[in-house]
């Protein structure tokens, strides 16, 4: 059974890899492709295992040494999808490469100063007793935790900035991606009680264990959206925003302060002012017209490049007018019109018409759930419960 499950996972992740890689889709390219080599390391890593576990190591010696290798790939190709999937523009500079350095010791040392010793491999470097040596591959987890914890700090960062563009975070606020690595933390803690600590009920369990994540590695994988499907000229602009409001001013006499809301904690910073008064008071009485009278928040898809195209100004200057006639992030500006309206519609003969859905669609809100969260959050009862007390 287990050289079957681990030809399964091997199989599974090595063709989740290929369509990662050459997604059909075309979505998020730069970003799959480095998720397709890491979920492809794990491929290579379970041909490795099969080889170790049908004791065919020495007649593939090659093979084994080079998914050993391959198997230092999973942290920096991992860190790599990460940073692609939340910026678009990212690229591999100098200090990226330092994460593929272990990856090059290893396979330096693998591939060249084992080379005349063609059964030996570096596999197991010591033996912490005469049951349990020690794997080289058993410090990868060690190696992944930080890179995992970086991760979920960067999703969330994401989930954040996209709050300051988007109105409907549903499609591309990354959660599968969440979930992919509460699936992959999993993978590690098995990983880790194989490495370290050997507890018998978990090892039994842990190829079993391997197939279910691998599988629903597969399943949040293909959920995904485009996540910056913008111009490039927008999307320069839109990665430019983010990283300005990320920098720490390392100025003493600039005050900070901390604003808290039930949803997250923000650091706010004296913001460079991008608009004069004059221009203010314009766009404010503009930006005013396009929500009151055209109701763009109706646009289930409304996003701060649209409205800042139908302003005349760009995505910084749309941003800072937003921040600073709203009060708020565009995302919180643009659902707070939509709650304004699904009130006025729960309030009215609309009601009889449309269910709860239905309202929700008809504010501008692209789901149920979406709606009905914005709208207890900032109304306090849910919609259900407003509308039971218009009929009072």
């Amino acid at each position: 059974m287990n050289q079957f499950l681990v030809c399964f996972i091997s199989g599974a992740s090595i063709l989740l890899g290929f369509l990662l890689f050459f997604h059909p889709l075309q979505q998020n390219v730069k970003a799959n492709k480095w998720l397709g080599l890491f979920v492809f390391s794990i491929g290579f890593a379970f041909i490795g295992s099969y080889l170790f576990i049908t004791e065919t190591t020495a007649s593939n010696n090659f093979l084994f040494k080079l998914t050993n290798t391959a198997q230092f790939l999973l942290a920096p190709s991992f860190l790599l999808s990460i940073l692609s999937f939340t910026n678009p523009n990212n690229t591999i500079d100098k200090i990226n490469w330092i994460h593929f350095i272990p990856f090059l010791i290893y396979g330096f040392v693998e591939h060249f100063l084992n080379y005349q010793q063609e059964s030996i491999s570096t596999y197991s470097i010591f033996t912490i007793n005469k049951d349990l040596p020690f794997l080289v591959r058993n410090i990868l987890p060690l190696i992944m935790l930080p890179y995992l914890v970086y991760a979920y700090i960067l999703l969330k960062r994401h989930q954040v900035n996209m709050k300051q563009i988007v109105s409907n975070m549903k499609p591309i606020n990354l959660d599968w991606l969440i979930k992919f690595l509460n699936i992959v933390s999993i993978i590690l803690i098995i990983w880790l009680n194989d490495a370290l600590f050997g507890f018998p009920y978990i090892t039994e369990a842990t190829n079993f264990v391997y197939a279910i994540c691998v599988f629903f590695l597969a399943y949040y994988a293909i959920q995904q959206k485009t996540i910056f499907a913008f111009k490039q000229t927008d999307i320069d602009e839109i990665v430019d925003l983010f990283e300005n409001d990320s920098k720490t001013i390392a100025t003493n006499d600039l005050p900070i302060h901390q604003t808290i809301d039930k949803e997250s904690v923000v650091l706010e910073r004296p913001k460079i002012k991008r608009l004069s008064d004059s221009q203010m008071q314009n766009l404010s009485i503009h930006l005013t017209t396009l929500m009151e009278k055209e109701k763009m928040y109706l646009d289930n898809d409304l996003n701060l490049p649209t409205l800042a195209e139908k302003l005349g100004i760009g995505i910084h200057e749309a941003s800072f007018l937003i921040n600073e006639t709203g009060g708020d992030n565009f995302y919180n500006y643009i659902n707070k019109y939509r709650v304004e309206e699904a009130k006025r519609l729960l309030a009215s003969s609309k009601m009889e018409q449309l269910n709860i859905l239905g309202i929700a669609f008809a504010s501008g809100f692209n789901s149920k759930t979406t709606f009905n969260t914005t709208f207890k959050r900032i109304v306090g009862i849910s919609p259900s419960q407003y509308s039971k007390g218009q009929k009072i």
